[in-house]
């Protein structure tokens, strides 16, 4: 199975690629602390829905449990750069948190299939 194929894939890549757009215009400060961290657990999730991807049932439900608090990790993330106010505008933390929100559900969704599958 192809991963770029994955509706989960998509919505991830979509929200790693807002992630760099609007953290290139985070004032200097929160762009290399903040806006760093932003980048990395938005690249995660992508490697770990990879990861979840190419593995084998119960090793995959280890990864989509791993991805599904990752997503999870990067909202309070999310909401913790509202409270800085590090985004530049609100619709800017609107539209992240709903791209995040997005692929934490279908991350869920994911785990819920694979687990009435093991067993």
């Amino acid at each position: 199975m192809i991963t770029a194929n994955l509706p989960i894939f998509k919505a991830s890549l979509d929200l790693t690629v807002y992630v760099d757009k609007i953290v290139k215009n985070f004032e200097k400060y929160h762009k290399y602390t903040f806006g760093e961290d932003l980048r990395v657990y938005s690249k995660n999730i992508l490697f770990l829905i990879n990861r979840a991807n190419i593995s084998k049932d119960k090793q995959r439900v280890e990864y989509i449990t791993k991805l599904r608090d990752r997503c999870e990790d990067l909202k309070m993330l999310i909401l913790l750069g509202k409270e800085l106010k590090a985004f530049k505008s609100f619709n800017q933390f609107q539209y992240i948190s709903k791209l995040t929100v997005d692929v934490a559900k279908q991350s869920q969704n994911w785990l819920n299939y694979c687990a009435r599958i093991l067993k």
